[in-house]
C-alpha cells in the first residue's frame, strides 16, 4: 500500500509582487509623474502601485515624495506599458490610476 499527502501552502498577509524582467539583454527604462490632490501637490506622501498594462500584474510599488507628490519607478521595459495607482493611506481619497506610461530608455 502506497500513502500519498497533498500539500497546501497559503499565503497570508503578504503582497505578491512580480518581477518585471525579461532573460536576455532587454532594454530598460523609467517611468516618473506626480500625484496631486485637488490639482495641488499633496502635503503627505501617498502609496503608489505599478500595475504592467498587459496583463495587469503588480511589478512594484513605492510611496510619492510628501511636499512633491513626485515618485519614480526603474527598471522597466522598454517595449511595455504601464499603469500607476495612487492610494491615499488615510483614506481620506478613492484610489486613483493614470496612464498609461511608457517608460523613458535609462542613459
Amino acid at each position: 500500500m502506497t500513502h500519498h499527502s497533498t500539500v497546501v501552502t497559503e499565503l497570508v498577509g503578504a503582497l505578491p509582487v512580480a518581477r518585471n524582467f525579461k532573460f536576455g539583454n532587454t532594454p530598460r527604462g523609467h517611468v516618473a509623474d506626480v500625484v496631486k490632490v485637488n490639482g495641488a501637490a499633496p502635503v503627505l506622501g501617498y502609496k503608489v502601485r505599478l500595475y504592467r498594462a498587459a496583463d495587469g500584474i503588480l511589478v512594484a510599488q513605492t510611496w510619492s515624495a510628501p511636499a512633491t507628490g513626485t515618485y519614480t519607478f526603474g527598471d522597466l521595459e522598454l517595449d511595455q506599458t504601464y499603469v500607476p495607482v495612487a492610494l491615499d493611506h488615510t483614506g481620506t481619497h478613492k484610489p486613483v490610476a493614470a496612464g498609461p506610461l511608457t517608460p523613458e530608455a535609462d542613459a
